[in-house]
C-alpha cells in the first residue's frame, strides 16, 4: 500500500475543500461506521493516514460520522478516502467488490469504451445471476473501474462458521467469474480486435479479499486528482473528462442518486448456495448456466 509517492497530477482543477464541501452529502453513507484511511498531500508529496494522534499523544482510527467531517478533512490535506470493507464491530467483510483494470493496450484501443462496457456487464450480469442486484459501477480515478456491492454479512453467518469460510467463497466467487467472463467474452471478439483481452484486462477481488479497503466513491483519486465516479449511465457512455473535480460538481445531484438508490444490503441466499454447490463439484454445471444468463442479458447498443 501506498506510504509515499508523487501524484501524476499536482493538484485538483478546483480546491479540494470546495469539492468535497459539495460532494460530502453523498459520500457520508458510504463511510460511515467504518474505519477510515486517507491520502494526505503536502505540496507535491503524498502520504497515507490510518489514524489520527490525540492531544493526550494516543492514536486513534480515522472515523466520522458527520458530512461536514469530510471538507474539514480536505482541509487538513486530505485529497484521498478510503473505507475499510469490514463495519465496525463486524468479523465479516460487508463491501464485495470486483476490480476491473486495464493496460495501455486497452485504453489506445479505438473501441475501450465498449470493450471495458462488454466486460462491466458480464461482471454486472454474474451478479444478478447470483441475485445480487444492488450494486455500483465506479471509475477507479485513475486506469479502471469497480463494481462495488453490499452483502447481508448478517445472512451469510448462517452459511459460514468464520471469516476464513467467508473469505474463500468470495475468492471462489471470483473465480469463477473470471473463468465466466473468458467464455462469454471470445463470442464478442468483434468488439476488442487485435487484442489479447485478458492479457491486457485484469478481473479481480483484490479491493476486497487482499487490500481491505476501498476507495470511496467521489473521493478524488490521489495522483490523477480524477473522482472516483458512481456511474449512472452504461460505461460506453462514459468519458474520463467526466470525472474532472470541477465537472462533477456541476451534476453532483446525477451522480449522487447512484449512491441513493444501489448503496443497499443484498440478500446472499443465492449466493451462497450456489458457491457452495460449486465447491461440492458442481462448478462447471453453474459456469455455463452463469454464461447463458450472461449472454441473454448483454446489450451491446451504441
Amino acid at each position: 500500500m501506498l506510504k509515499r509517492a508523487r501524484p501524476l497530477v499536482e493538484f485538483p482543477d478546483i480546491s479540494p475543500v470546495r469539492y468535497y464541501s459539495r460532494v460530502a452529502k453523498y459520500m457520508i453513507k458510504t463511510l460511515e461506521e467504518r474505519r477510515l484511511a486517507a491520502i494526505v498531500q503536502k505540496d507535491s508529496d503524498v502520504r497515507l493516514v490510518r489514524s489520527v494522534r490525540y492531544k493526550s499523544g494516543i492514536r486513534r482510527p480515522i472515523i466520522i460520522t458527520k458530512e461536514s467531517q469530510i471538507p474539514a478533512m480536505a482541509k487538513k490535506g486530505v485529497i484521498d478516502i478510503m473505507f475499510s470493507v469490514t463495519k465496525l464491530r463486524e468479523e465479516l467483510p460487508d463491501v464485495y467488490v470486483v476490480d476491473i483494470k486495464a493496460d495501455k493496450h486497452v485504453w489506445i484501443h479505438e473501441k475501450n469504451w465498449y470493450i471495458f462496457d462488454l466486460v462491466a456487464q458480464i461482471v454486472c450480469n454474474f451478479l444478478k445471476f447470483l441475485e445480487i442486484e444492488n450494486y455500483i459501477i465506479c471509475f477507479d480515478g485513475m486506469n479502471g473501474y469497480k463494481i462495488i456491492t453490499l452483502l447481508d454479512v448478517g445472512e451469510a453467518k448462517s452459511y459460514v462458521k468464520d471469516r476464513q469460510q467467508f473469505m474463500k467463497i468470495l475468492s471462489k466467487s471470483i473465480e469463477f467469474l473470471k473463468d465466466v467472463a473468458v467464455r462469454v467474452a471470445k463470442h464478442y471478439k468483434h468488439i476488442y480486435e487485435g487484442l489479447d483481452l485478458f492479457s491486457h484486462m485484469l478481473i479481480s477481488g483484490n479491493t476486497t479479499l487482499k487490500i481491505g479497503l476501498c476507495r470511496a466513491p467521489f473521493s478524488l483519486h490521489w495522483s490523477t486528482k480524477l473522482a472516483a465516479l458512481p456511474l449512472p449511465v452504461p460505461v460506453r457512455e462514459f468519458s474520463v473528462m467526466q470525472a474532472l473535480p470541477s465537472r462533477v460538481i456541476e451534476k453532483v445531484e446525477n451522480y449522487g442518486v447512484v449512491i441513493e438508490q444501489k448503496w443497499k444490503y443484498n440478500k446472499v441466499e443465492t449466493f451462497m448456495k450456489i458457491m457452495e454447490a460449486c465447491m461440492r463439484g458442481d462448478y462447471v454445471e453453474y459456469v455455463y448456466k452463469a454464461k447463458s444468463y450472461i449472454m441473454s442479458h448483454i446489450s451491446l447498443e451504441s
